[in-house]
């Protein structure tokens, strides 16, 4: 939903004017209450890493956090991609030819 749609339905729906800054607070706290907080969602990455490497067999995942323990980054290769490159790869050999001469 766009701010503008916000804004128009208040103004269509209560005969009120609000400002678009107060539509974007509207948006951000009604998707916290739908999906969550980025703080709850960041919480809950050791347990979905956890649930992707029990339930997908040869997953992998890595998260990692910083010096003062926030979040840097989370990895992630699900075990059937992982076995599907292993298997249909095929070893490649290459010549560059910038610096060949003759």
């Amino acid at each position: 939903m766009r701010m503008k749609d916000i804004i128009a339905d208040m103004k269509t729906m209560y005969g009120i004017q609000i400002m678009y800054s107060k539509a974007h607070q509207a948006l951000d706290y009604a998707l916290s209450l739908t999906y969550g907080t980025h703080e709850e969602s960041f919480e809950l990455l050791p347990s979905f890493g956890y649930v992707l490497e029990q339930q997908n067999p040869g997953t992998i995942t890595d998260l990692q956090y910083d010096e003062n323990g926030k979040f840097q980054y989370f990895f992630m290769s699900l075990g059937a991609s992982l076995r599907g490159f292993q298997r249909c790869m095929r070893p490649v050999i290459t010549v560059d030819g910038t610096h060949l001469k003759g």
